[in-house]
């Protein structure tokens, strides 16, 4: 397959907190401080903690260093002394064994099993945000044991997720109060189908729906992206506040779309372009962040998601995100070479 990226470090006319925009930053320079803030603890295996310390053995990957997958293991190591199951059946429990998706080693491939084996069905009133908390964990125990339970139980799962919340024009609704397309409700399943398409083969029999679905999506939130290069706390509210963790999440779907040929380069780059122009002008020193939507349960109206608080400084969410966008696009760059 023929892989070509172009980063475009062209200069956009946007504003953050007054302060006019400039050159784009390379994304590992934005990682490498986000590092020394993010993914640094795992006090509990759930999900965002864990996925910065994904992001971590991402990037020793990336650039060969090896300190920073010596930290991952020392992170995940107290967890691999304990039993090979969840303590729980909760989402955020099972997405938590993200970290140990890295190094292809026996010991983290049965844990990463064990997780999906704990994957329970899909109910009426589940958020959209299972899509990322249970699918790629299915899809990554199918691809590292070579198992095709795993595939089917995640094709099954994720089709049963799009009847229960995917809307007819492509968005998702978060949760089963009302229709609202909240942003990080939307950015869950971005993230959760794209990095469920990398690890399914491309000849697997559920693939094409979950690939018509994913670029329905995306083919929708690229019209809702603002003139700065942001996503909102509603999607499809213009006036709600631009959201940091709902463009980075659907700024590394897109980008990972594009890498993989799902997507067209020539009308989805600019859009990831302008996202992490915008992400970078929000990204300030010491790893403190701009408009970071606080957690969020299913709400009953579009206001109650409009009316979530949206918080700046440090954030450990946010800084997840923002270091799963820059590794995306750092992957990009190195596939291009």
């Amino acid at each position: 397959m023929r892989i070509c990226y172009t980063m475009s470090l062209v200069l956009l006319v946007v504003t953050v907190a007054g302060i006019a925009a400039e050159p784009a930053r390379p994304p590992t320079e934005v990682a490498r401080e986000l590092l020394e803030v993010y993914g640094r603890r795992l006090d509990d295996l759930v999900y965002i903690p864990a996925l910065a310390v994904h992001c971590r053995w991402r990037f020793a990957e990336l650039t060969a260093e090896q300190k920073y997958a010596d930290e991952a293991r020392a992170l995940i190591e107290p967890y691999l002394l304990d039993e090979k199951t969840p303590k729980t059946d909760s989402h955020v429990a099972i997405a938590g064994h993200l970290a140990f998706v890295g190094p292809h080693e026996k010991h983290l491939i049965e844990r990463i099993a064990a997780a999906a084996d704990h994957v329970p069905a899909a109910k009426p009133e589940e958020m959209s945000d299972a899509v990322f908390m249970c699918g790629p964990i299915l899809c990554e125990a199918g691809r590292l044991t070579k198992d095709d339970k795993y595939f089917q139980s995640a094709i099954g799962y994720l089709a049963e997720l799009r009847k229960l919340r995917q809307r007819e024009d492509g968005l998702y609704a978060h949760g089963h109060l009302c229709d609202a397309a909240w942003g990080r409700g939307n950015g869950f399943p971005a993230v959760g189908v794209a990095w469920c398409l990398t690890a399914l083969s491309e000849k697997h029999d559920g693939r094409p729906k979950l690939l018509d679905s994913y670029r329905a999506h995306m083919q929708t939130l690229l019209k809702h992206q603002d003139d700065d290069g942001m996503w909102h706390q509603v999607i499809d509210v213009p006036e709600s506040k631009p959201e940091f963790t709902c463009t980075c999440m659907i700024g590394f779907a897109m980008q990972r779309g594009i890498t993989y040929e799902w997507l067209a380069k020539e009308k989805y780059q600019p859009a990831v372009d302008k996202a992490w122009q915008a992400i970078g002008q929000r990204i300030k020193p010491e790893g403190k962040l701009l408009g970071v939507c606080e957690g969020t349960g299913t709400q009953p109206t579009v206001e109650a998601y409009l009316g979530r608080k949206l918080n700046d400084g440090v954030d450990q969410r946010g800084g997840a995100m923002a270091l799963l966008f820059a590794t995306e696009l750092m992957t990009a760059a190195k596939t291009a070479k």
